[in-house]
């Protein structure tokens, strides 16, 4: 039975490249193929045809064999050499030359039609060679997923901060899917950072609310998820929780991330064309990272930040600024210690309340986070004190940070119980110029202890210029003078090179 074809079907979105050198030809294939709600586009010789599969996504090609000039066979061959995607078929009205089989091994095509079999012959082929192109494309996108999952794979499990690690994986699967309207959130009492992302993570432990961390498009600025969301959606999210299954909606999915039996949260995507089957197990693959490297950070936040400040705890800053030190060193370059002592901080606490001090110490440590470089090491030390080593910072840098913290501090709108009130702070500085020692003449390997007494007596002279800082009025910053290192030939293992006696000798002062 013949195929209708006098009424135009919907379209498919499926492209073909008709060529052939007869236009008579060109004009009833192209008629019969639109029909068929396909977009068809034509070329009456060889290179024209090459151009056009250059520039053009084309799924199928139906291909004269007999054109003068160039050759049907000469065409796949210069074809194969940059696509090897688009599906072929011949055509040729002298098929019984060419023995199809050979033909169809040989040129690497997928069919071999003769002209004389009619247009439902030609529409059987046409169907053939499509349904292998959409193959095709999707074994390609799921090798192109998967290569995607094991390039991205590595920085997901690299040692960050987890605000960046949820940002990065959002982007990622984002642009995997294609989400637009989405938002990322945590579990309420987490620390709210500013960014934007393009998809939603949830971090959830039974019934704790969530709150928005970043989003974009209709959710930019929000801050609950029960308000970003209808109530289909939010019942969405929580079966996704509930369940640790993927769960698809008509614009929207959710996929769990799960850690063996463990659902540690969700990732919700809004506004998501279709997606296809293959590229869900993408999604899969890639939760499943992106939860082992959330859990990860997560843990590697509790270990090294301070909860209420965001920056780095006093022993991990110990030990991050004792590296940064030995680098200095290392490379002959200047680097800089800067304490920070905020003002008046025992009023604050005794008029205004201790929630009303946390917020004050919860909006220097962002103040510092903010103003500082992703090279310097930001921490608190206790109590209202913070301190920052700056790696490859003389003096002149050293002041533009300090002065780019103190403005960031007077624009504050800080509102306690008893009213509005200043958040101020005086700081002390000791800057280490590189040294001048010949390494050759140097003990090998130069003691740790040494380091760790040179972290003391920078941290010493900076702790004194805080008193000089205060001594003026407090809000403001003094340099020590001395930015020499001490001689490793002459250092001696007995000496106290703990910060801690520093301390102690304040309070006993």
């Amino acid at each position: 039975m013949a195929r209708k074809t006098n009424a135009r079907r919907e379209g498919t979105g499926r492209t073909i490249l008709l060529v052939d050198d007869s236009q008579e030809i060109l004009d009833s294939t192209v008629a019969l193929l639109e029909r068929e709600g396909h977009t068809v586009l034509v070329a009456d010789n060889g290179p024209d045809a090459l151009a056009i599969l250059r520039r053009e996504d084309v799924e199928l090609l139906l291909l004269d064999y007999f054109m003068p000039g160039m050759t049907g066979e000469e065409v796949v061959n210069e074809l194969r050499t940059f696509n090897t995607r688009v599906q072929i078929v011949l055509q040729t009205g002298y098929a019984s030359e060419r023995p199809p089989r050979e033909m169809l091994a040989r040129l690497d095509i997928q069919g071999y039609c003769d002209k004389s079999g009619g247009p439902e012959e030609l529409l059987l082929w046409v169907d053939v060679g499509l349904k292998f192109a959409k193959q095709v494309r999707t074994l390609d996108m799921s090798r192109q997923g998967l290569r995607y999952i094991l390039d991205v794979t590595p920085d997901l499990h690299r040692i960050q901060p987890l605000e960046e690690l949820l940002q990065g994986i959002l982007y990622q699967i984002a642009g995997l899917v294609g989400a637009v309207h989405s938002f990322v959130a945590v579990q309420a009492g987490t620390d709210r950072k500013d960014g934007a992302s393009d998809a939603f993570l949830a971090m959830v432990e039974e019934e704790r609310e969530l709150v928005i961390h970043a989003g974009i498009g209709r959710f930019e600025g929000q801050e609950r998820v029960e308000v970003a969301l209808q109530d289909d959606a939010l019942e969405q999210v929580r079966h996704s929780l509930k369940d640790g299954a993927l769960m698809r909606a008509a614009r929207s999915t959710s996929v769990p991330l799960r850690i063996g039996a463990l659902t540690i949260g969700v990732i919700y995507l809004d506004d998501v064309p279709s997606i296809a089957p293959e590229n869900i197990e993408m999604l899969n693959v890639f939760a499943n990272q992106a939860a082992v490297a959330v859990q990860n950070a997560q843990l590697y936040q509790m270990a090294t930040l301070d909860p209420l400040t965001g920056v780095y705890a006093r022993k991990f800053w110990e030990q991050m600024a004792l590296r940064e030190i030995r680098t200095a060193f290392r490379f002959r370059h200047p680097i800089t210690l800067a304490i920070f002592d905020l003002d008046r901080f025992k009023s604050i606490n005794d008029h205004h309340g201790h929630l009303t001090g946390d917020k004050a110490l919860e909006t220097v440590g962002r103040i510092l986070r903010a103003s500082s470089r992703s090279s310097d090491v930001v921490g608190r030390y206790g109590g209202d004190e913070f301190v920052t080593a700056l790696p490859r910072t003389s003096q002149e840098g050293a002041t533009v940070f300090c002065n780019r913290v103190l403005r960031e501090m007077e624009r504050q709108d800080m509102q306690g119980t008893m009213g509005p009130y200043d958040l101020r702070a005086s700081m002390g500085l000791s800057t280490l110029l590189p040294h001048s020692f010949e390494m050759n003449t140097l003990p090998r390997p130069i003691p740790n202890g040494y380091f760790q007494q040179v972290l003391h007596m920078t941290f010493s002279r900076a702790d004194r210029m805080v008193y000089a800082s205060k001594k003026c009025g407090g809000h403001c910053f003094h340099f020590d003078e001395t930015s020499d290192w001490p001689d490793p030939n002459l250092w001696e293992a007995s000496q106290d090179s703990s910060i801690a006696s520093t301390l102690l000798s304040r309070e006993e002062q």
